[in-house]
């Protein structure tokens, strides 16, 4: 299968409804991560999630991608409500996200297709996943580097090899965590262009928790947060 497959044009509408989530410090300190977020992201869009350090950016995408649950509100995947979802219902549906992350994720032992293979490891793994795992890394441009374990590849070859794992569930949101933030800003742009193609391509919502402004200027869309609150940029003047 490969990224012009007009069958992939499936990407999910995500709405958060007066969404918070509250963590404890190991001293038992409460948190605030997030307090009464709202906010949609539409089918087939990009958009940024900017904000400090600690304004909720992780949470938030956390929260979309079914990794965790808010202590109130409500988020919405389409018509299914992901905050009603039972532990069995929460991992099908994870299995529609593909997550990326600053760190790339990798396992040091693994080759870069047997990384890619990882999301399907425990349903299932034949012949027909290592081919769509070599497609896939063809797709990111590493053909030829299948067996490279991730010492052997540059950071932005790792990054790849994430996204492509992203991709290996043909999923519907790809959400992206700091995606360049261990990358040069060359690299970072070559990353950047790869998921605005993989948007253009297969109609992925993809949410991009970012610092990078420069990122966020290309995104369809920019999310600010501030101390666990969407922030609205202030009115322009006239004058």
């Amino acid at each position: 299968m490969t990224l012009t497959d007009p069958s992939e044009l499936v990407g999910s509408a995500i709405r958060v409804e007066a969404c918070s989530r509250t963590y404890e410090t190991p001293g038992g300190v409460p948190i605030r991560a997030l307090d009464q977020v709202s906010v949609d992201f539409p089918a087939g869009t990009v958009t940024a999630v900017c904000g400090p350090s600690g304004s909720g950016k992780s949470t938030l995408l956390h929260l979309i991608g079914g990794m965790d649950k808010p202590d109130s509100g409500l988020i919405w995947a389409d018509e299914h409500q992901v905050t009603a979802m039972s532990s069995s219902e929460l991992v099908r549906y994870r299995r529609t996200v593909g997550f990326v992350f600053q760190s790339f994720a990798l396992l040091p032992a693994l080759t870069a297709r047997d990384n890619v293979m990882l999301p399907v490891l425990p349903y299932r793994s034949g012949k027909q996943d290592l081919d769509r795992a070599g497609e896939l890394l063809a797709d990111v441009g590493l053909a030829g580097r299948e067996d490279a374990v991730p010492s052997h590849l540059s950071g932005g070859q790792r990054q790849r090899v994430a996204i492509a794992r992203a991709l290996m569930g043909n999923p519907r949101l790809l959400v992206a965590d700091e995606p360049t933030g261990n990358l040069d800003s060359t690299t970072g742009r070559e990353i950047v262009d790869l998921l605005f193609a993989l948007r253009d391509t297969r109609g992925l919502t993809i949410v991009i928790g970012t610092h990078d402004e420069s990122l966020a200027a290309r995104c369809d869309r920019t999310v600010r947060l501030h101390d666990g609150r969407i922030v609205r940029p202030p009115p322009t003047s006239d004058s």
